[in-house]
């Protein structure tokens, strides 16, 4: 009889543990969900002292205090390697990819919060430039995450072997 019961008790508590991630779940896709952000509205800054975004940009914020990387490649070759390592990173999906932009979205393991990284490049000085943006949708701190990613995107595309041409 005793075991019948713990039995049931020990299911329902299963069913309910269940029950409240499946709903914490589809509750963060609700209150965060996707929004793209196109070419021309590549963010200019993070928000101010914010703890969940990185900027490397005109306005860095995080990230070393970068305000740019150079390449010396042209734009399809530099966003082809960017591509290439976001579609290694896990719980990774490109929502919009254009010549010179990738919006990306990053999602955390146990309760999917999304993040967005956006890599955005133009030419200057027939030099391939490249402004990183990376910011979690929801909260007031990233645990350090975006920077985190940021700095290890910004090692990879540092040491990609790119071939070198003139981007114009």
């Amino acid at each position: 009889m005793k075991i019948n019961l713990l039995k049931k008790r020990s299911i329902g508590i299963t069913i309910f543990i269940l029950l409240t991630y499946i709903t914490a779940v589809i509750s963060i896709q609700i209150i965060g969900p996707d929004s793209l952000i196109i070419p021309n509205e590549f963010p200019e800054e993070c928000p101010k002292d914010s703890l969940n975004c990185t900027m490397i940009g005109p306005q860095p914020h995080r990230g070393e205090g970068k305000t740019e990387l150079r390449f010396n490649s042209n734009l399809s070759e530099v966003i082809l390697e960017a591509k290439n390592w976001i579609n290694d990173q896990p719980r990774t999906e490109i929502l919009g990819e254009w010549d010179n932009q990738i919006h990306a979205v990053f999602r955390t393991m146990i309760l999917r919060f999304p993040d967005d990284f956006v890599i955005n490049l133009h030419c200057e000085n027939g030099t391939s430039v490249m402004h990183i943006y990376s910011k979690s949708r929801m909260g007031i701190s990233d645990l350090g995450v975006n920077n985190e990613r940021v700095s290890l995107f910004t090692k990879n595309m540092e040491n990609a072997d790119l071939n070198s041409s003139i981007c114009f």
